[in-house]
């Protein structure tokens, strides 16, 4: 599947950034707008996700191939890779298939594991389950404006902020009626892939992957120290890094300190 791709910037270096579980390729804008003078910048959406086409299928081994697909529909040349949660196991997952596609892999806030398998990790998932299982409640269609839907998630979900982010899935169509651009039911059958899609793989065959550079928030619980060895397992040498004062959204939380950390890792 070609993936719907915005593009910025004319450099001779080419970075695709990768979105997360309920994002799109426009939550990047403003970082892609700090890269756009020495870099071309492709945002993609990911299936059953922004402007992207749905599927009844949503794995990584889909999200890879329908990645690569679109990279090379753009570019022969090896790219810098950019992935966030979500987007960072499609990244990954692409690194591993295509190695000499990627010149850099840089991984925000994700490791190569199962987040569904262990105790200490089931917050994660149970997060994901009341999110989606609140949004599949939510009926965007009988709503008369945003504010009536924010409304209804505020009981769920305390954090205004996280709120405007799950809501921007919500779109007007030609009626002028609110939709869901993202599509849930499928994301919520496949819960359990995008919560995996690694303890099913073997150590890579090859030594020549791309150089790997993990980034963590601080405040996030999704890289643990210990991760640094399933890392490694799949991307040996890798680096990882941590951004002070930020959670899982890194890149909103604390968008200069992860913009002068990119920055280091490319130039």
């Amino acid at each position: 599947m070609e993936l719907f791709c915005r593009e910025l910037g004319k450099g001779s270096t080419t970075i695709v950034i990768v979105h997360g579980l309920y994002g799109a390729s426009d939550n990047w804008l403003s970082v892609a707008a700090q890269l756009e003078d020495r870099f071309r910048v492709l945002l993609v959406d990911q299936r059953n996700h922004g402007q992207s086409p749905h599927a009844e299928e949503h794995s990584y081994d889909l999200m890879a191939a329908d990645l690569y697909e679109t990279i090379r529909s753009k570019t022969n040349e090896p790219v810098v890779l950019l992935g966030h949660s979500m987007g960072g196991k499609t990244a990954m997952r692409m690194a591993l298939e295509h190695p000499e596609s990627v010149q850099k892999l840089i991984v925000a806030d994700i490791a190569p594991k199962n987040y569904s398998s262990f105790a200490n990790y089931a917050e994660t998932t149970a997060n994901h389950e009341k999110i989606l299982d609140a949004l599949l409640q939510l009926k965007p269609e009988e709503a008369n404006n945003r504010a009536e839907l924010e409304a209804a998630l505020k009981k769920d979900f305390p954090s205004r902020t996280l709120r405007l982010f799950l809501l921007k899935n919500v779109k007007r169509n030609k009626q002028g009626q609110y939709q869901w651009q993202i599509n849930l039911p499928v994301l919520r059958r496949n819960l359990p892939e995008l919560m995996d899609g690694f303890s099913h793989l073997p150590k890579p065959a090859t030594d020549h992957n791309p150089e790997a550079i993990f980034i963590r928030g601080a405040l996030s619980p999704y890289i643990k120290d210990e991760d640094t060895l399933v890392i490694n397992q799949f991307f040996p040498g890798a680096q990882l890094v941590t951004v002070p004062k930020a959670g899982h959204w890194l890149h909103a939380e604390q968008p200069e300190l992860f913009l002068k950390t990119l920055l280091y890792y490319l130039e």
